[in-house]
């Protein structure tokens, strides 16, 4: 393996992890998104028994009440009538249903307290778990940004998927064609050589054998001409003048 293609898949795995941990952290930022709506719906149903409680005890002290009403009106009656008697009988229960008052009417300020509460938590809540939707959404977005962008700059680098064998292809192309163009060349020469005839060309082989007497004589030409103009040339022997 190349050195540049070590250092292709080293950048391959690093950005890899980096995506993982994008979708990692997407799923954790839902996950929490939605544990915090568990909550608050949590918080919604305590709210409801609380409130729920703080009726029954309004009911209650409703009907208290009414006794007591009744009852200060039986004593008033029965006073009119001369009847001390059945006034004390009746104011006497009148008390007995006023203490019986007293501690639901401080159970309902109890729980008024509580419902106070849960409504200012689910308040507070509800606005934090807006607020954390929020960013959520904004990071969610900055990760798919981001991941889209290592996905393109992968792309162009050679490491992704998209565009990692362009370079690979345009180079085998162009082998391809230049083996090609050199194979054609060969066919050319060998056929020029009478190696491989061109079955378009109808001459024999005759004809080629022709050409080749043809050619030989022409040299013979050259070679007898170059041989007269040699011995044209040559210095003649001087006479004997004994």
């Amino acid at each position: 393996m190349s050195l540049l293609s070590r250092f292709s898949n080293l950048v391959a795995a690093k950005a890899n992890k980096f995506l993982d941990a994008a979708e990692d952290t997407d799923a954790e930022l839902d996950l929490s998104y939605e544990k915090m709506l568990t909550s608050l719906q949590e918080t919604k149903g305590h709210l409801a028994d609380v409130v729920a409680e703080q009726i029954t005890l309004e009911h209650q002290i409703a009907d208290h009440k009414a006794l007591i009403d009744r009852h200060d009106n039986d004593a008033r009656i029965a006073l009119k009538a001369g009847r001390e008697d059945l006034a004390r009988a009746a104011l006497a229960d009148k008390a007995a249903e006023e203490h019986r008052l007293e501690p639901i009417q401080a159970s309902l300020e109890h729980v008024k307290q509580q419902a106070d509460k849960l409504k200012l938590y689910e308040q507070k809540l509800e606005d934090k778990i807006e607020q954390f939707r929020t960013e959520k959404e904004s990071l969610k977005a900055e990760h798919h940004a981001a991941e889209a962008e290592l996905k393109v700059d992968q792309q162009l680098a050679g490491i992704g998927k998209g565009l990692g064998g362009a370079g690979d292809l345009i180079q085998h192309a162009r082998d391809k064609t230049h083996a090609m163009s050199a194979k054609a060349e060969a066919m050319e020469r060998l056929m020029d050589e009478g190696v491989i005839h061109d079955p378009s060309d109808h001459s024999t082989g005759n004809d080629h054998e022709i050409a080749k007497l043809r050619d030989q004589a022409g040299i013979d030409d050259q070679l007898a001409k170059l041989r007269a103009e040699m011995e044209g040339s040559a210095p003649k022997p001087e006479a004997d003048k004994s």
